[in-house]
């Protein structure tokens, strides 16, 4: 083994002097790995930041383009029962109108009636004058 280690392979004191003596103070790269860290950190939490923020963005954007759609749906739901209100209204005077109408055939059905009637009488009565005139 080399002169730095005992024999049981571990290192003496003197090989590590040698060895903080070529390197940057313990201190120093201690802090410089702590910035670097804390760097990478803070870059990562910024970009977690934005990528939350994108997201808030497109929910935004989602929840307008429901708020547009439904106000729409709305609007079209609206119209409809204003239709289905005309409707219900045209056909309750039609309902009035259909009754009159249903009335007049009636009426229309008993002069028809009568009618026949009359004419099978003249016919009698016809007969019987053409009797009396033999």
């Amino acid at each position: 083994m080399s002169s730095a280690h005992d024999t049981k392979g571990t290192v003496r004191p003197e090989s590590r002097n040698n060895t903080a003596s070529n390197s940057i103070p313990a201190s120093d790269s201690v802090d410089a790995a702590a910035r670097r860290a804390f760097g990478s950190t803070t870059q990562y939490l910024q970009a977690e930041l934005e990528a939350s923020g994108s997201d808030l963005g497109l929910l935004e954007k989602l929840n307008d383009a429901s708020i547009t759609k439904y106000e729409g749906l709305s609007r079209q739901a609206q119209d409809m029962l204003v239709h289905a209100y005309k409707i219900k209204q045209t056909y309750n005077e039609m309902t009035l109108q259909i009754a009159q109408v249903d009335s007049l055939v009636e009426s229309v059905d008993t002069l028809e009636h009568v009618a026949q009637e009359l004419d099978r009488y003249s016919l009698q009565l016809e007969a019987k004058f053409q009797k009396l005139l033999k």
